[in-house]
């Protein structure tokens, strides 16, 4: 019997529609809630489509209608409203024992949520962390500075893709950071990203007022790293390491990645998915020490990554293991289904949005998920809205793409 799975999604990210494809290729039926538009709905790995309309409502419509086996959450935002639903629903209904038995023990639910308690609790295991402390105002930020050496990191709980993180080399620098990253979101910024990004996740803490959680984090000198994980009741089934070697920009999600086996992140990865006794997808963000090549553990996604799709063969499959858990049989070595011929992998669409005219397009392996048409038609109708000056990526990158780009993006296929 094939396990329903339903992804939760409250922004059109690309990287569910690859995990859908995954999760079809080891025998799920997936079905998804998502905004209007989604990338996924173009397709053939999904089953039904549930909307969502920025509010907790259409998600818990969605896990009734859809009645799943398994959730998977795919962005922060995704995973923080099951988090509500559960802590809504009564105890041992039959949502609440839903979402434990995919995202794992309800007790440390809060813990997953801010980077603090995280960093702390991974400490206490024996990994290796920056320093880092939660900024409860001006004052806390004034204490922190006097014990501690500029530059550093200050970040904002809830947010990804970069959007939150500020880099500060002075007090000045420090104090601005904390002030914009601690507001509310803004009206125009909320409806300009839910109507033309079609990005729903401002609109609750836009109308709640909500301010998020802010931490302050020692810069570690060294290369990018990350690693995703799949995962079932607090045992590790699968791993994925990789090194950055290109980014969207300075803070954003990476569009290169290399293939690397590191124990000190496999060990870590392990320790957090029996510490807080995780099931499903996670990513874990790293950075490898240049002088001592050490793994730092920044931070924790718990949804599902980017790289979550990629069916690299034994130990490196992650939604293999994890359906077979799902069906309850025994996990099989399953055949690699990424026909990677190197260890450098460029994400598709994300590198080749980044710059079409990429090296690593040619010299490294570009994930474009042929088999997919419809999708990789997506992503080049999209790279379009993303030349517009409204579009969100536009703004953030704050720097004019040539026409030449636009005229490329709309010519064909992308490069292999």
């Amino acid at each position: 019997m094939r396990p329903n799975v339903l992804l939760v999604m409250t922004c059109s990210w690309v990287p569910p529609a690859r995990l859908a494809m995954a999760l079809s290729h080891a025998g799920c039926d997936v079905d998804a809630v998502c905004p209007r538009g989604h990338p996924i709905t173009s397709t053939r790995a999904l089953r039904r489509r549930y909307r969502y309309s920025g509010f907790l409502g259409s998600i818990r419509a969605a896990l009734n209608k859809a009645k799943p086996d398994f959730i998977i959450p795919c962005d922060d935002y995704a995973t923080l409203g099951l988090h509500r639903i559960h802590a809504e629903s009564p105890a041992g209904s039959g949502v609440a024992q839903l979402i434990e038995r995919s995202l794992g023990s309800a007790a440390h639910f809060s813990g997953l949520r801010t980077r603090g308690s995280l960093l702390a609790e991974a400490k206490q295991l024996g990994i290796c962390v920056p320093d880092t402390e939660v900024l409860s105002g001006r004052e806390a930020l004034d204490a922190w500075l006097a014990a501690h050496s500029l530059p550093a990191y200050i970040k904002a709980d809830g947010t990804s893709g970069g959007v939150g993180v500020r880099l500060a080399e002075t007090r000045d620098e420090a104090e601005r950071a904390l002030d914009a990253l601690s507001s509310p979101p803004g009206t125009v910024r909320t409806f300009k990203r839910a109507l033309v990004d079609k990005d729903m996740r401002l609109l609750v803490p836009w109308l709640q007022r909500w301010r998020p959680q802010i931490s302050i984090q020692r810069v570690i000198s060294g290369s990018e790293a990350n690693c995703a994980v799949s995962c079932w009741r607090g045992r590790l089934l699968a791993c994925i390491s990789a090194e950055v070697i290109q980014r969207d920009d300075d803070y954003g999600p990476a569009t290169v990645i290399r293939l690397i086996d590191n124990r000190e992140m496999l060990a870590a990865a392990t320790k957090i998915a029996s510490r807080f006794e995780l099931s499903g997808l996670f990513g874990l963000d790293f950075i490898l020490e240049s002088t001592t090549g050490r793994a730092y553990l920044l931070e924790m996604n718990a949804r599902s990554t980017q790289t979550c799709h990629l069916e690299l063969g034994p130990g490196r499959n992650l939604v293999h293991p994890l359906a077979a858990e799902l069906r309850g049989s025994l996990p099989e070595d399953a055949p690699a289904r990424t026909a990677v011929n190197c260890d450098t992998i460029a994400l598709f669409p994300a590198e080749w949005k980044r710059d079409p005219r990429s090296p690593y397009l040619v010299s490294s392996y570009h994930d474009v998920p042929w088999e997919e048409p419809g999708l990789v038609r997506y992503c080049i109708k999209s790279r379009l809205q993303d030349l517009s000056w409204m579009s969100y990526r536009k703004r953030k990158a704050g720097k004019t793409v040539a026409h030449s780009a636009a005229s490329q993006a709309g010519s064909g296929a992308p490069r292999d």
